[in-house]
């Protein structure tokens, strides 16, 4: 059995620590790389069973997952986010290949990154700065989150700790999720929370069903003072561009982006605060990403499969 840890830079790859748990099951190999899985000719001739341990970044967001094809005897996919559409589980399923995310390891990271975007962008920070830090207090149209409401899109790990942030700070929490439901926060259809919501936050797994949700209708029924945070590929599910012409156009009062896309905060016209894609990374969340995916890989070599996220039948 081998490990194959494939990760854009060093830093991305468990420590030795970890590591050193696989050792007595396989032969663990780390790999730097960029670029597409078909780069990586020493995969398809090595005829040993494999797991293959993916850092998304490593694949640009989007596995070439056709190539699995050509690889020999893959046991599973491990990869090191929660987010997993990139890597394409249902052809991986066709493939009988399982796949495994790392679910919950920076869901506080994740929410009060956020938080503090909505805040920052509720306080006009980035008027602001593209002001060069000049202030006018008789011009001063900015916002106070507190008792204002909060809309949750999707109540899993991480729009839950959001929505506990948000309740924390004094706002009224509303939300919409498919599936999960949480007596401590009011539950309303979609559209009454695009309308009546001061701050709407989607905490979405990105699929093909998620990306029907957030239209133009429903971003048309937005507030005019109503702010919107979008977080790394949350953002796949609604027409950015769209919602930039809002923001420049004054129909709403502000958004918020966080990923890998953003250009600097000189590049949007209006109350747009765009971040670069650190919103999951604190030491704590570096630390329990590897520890889970390492489980996830041990489990797996004893066909175990934690976490996975491709199993239809659970």
């Amino acid at each position: 059995m081998k490990f194959y840890f494939i990760v854009s830079s060093p830093e991305n790859a468990p420590g030795k620590v970890l590591l050193n748990k696989l050792k007595p099951l396989g032969k663990v190999i780390v790999m730097q790389h960029v670029g597409k899985l078909s780069g990586l000719r020493e995969l398809q001739d090595d005829k040993d069973e494999k797991i293959l341990a993916l850092f998304p970044v490593a694949f640009n967001w989007d596995l070439d997952v056709e190539t699995i094809k050509k690889i020999p005897r893959v046991k599973a996919v491990c990869i090191s986010s929660t987010s997993f559409d990139w890597v394409k589980p249902k052809k991986l399923r066709q493939m009988g290949i399982p796949a495994c995310n790392t679910p919950g390891f920076a869901n506080d990271s994740v929410a009060e990154y956020a938080l503090s975007m909505a805040i920052e962008t509720a306080r006009g920070v980035p008027l602001m700065i593209k002001n060069n830090w000049k202030y006018h207090f008789d011009n001063n149209h900015t916002i106070i989150l507190k008792g204002k409401t909060a809309g949750i899109i999707g109540l899993g790990r991480v729009g839950t700790r959001m929505a506990e942030l948000c309740q924390g700070i004094g706002m009224e929490v509303v939300y919409w999720s498919r599936k999960s439901r949480n007596k401590r926060f009011e539950y309303i259809e979609l559209d009454k929370l695009f309308k009546t919501s001061d701050l709407i936050m989607p905490a979405l797994v990105e699929s093909e069903e998620t990306k029907k949700l957030i239209t133009h209708r429903r971003l048309d029924l937005m507030k005019k003072k109503a702010i919107m945070v979008g977080i790394n590929r949350v953002r796949a599910l609604w027409d950015e561009k769209y919602i930039l012409k809002k923001v420049r156009n004054e129909e709403i009062f502000g958004y918020a982006m966080e990923g890998e896309s953003v250009k600097s905060v000189f590049n949007y016209k209006g109350n747009v605060w765009p971040l670069p894609a650190m919103i999951w990374f604190t030491d704590d969340s570096l630390k329990k990403f590897k520890e889970i995916w390492v489980e996830n890989v041990i489990n797996a070599s004893l066909g175990k499969y934690s976490n996975q996220i491709n199993n239809y039948d659970k």
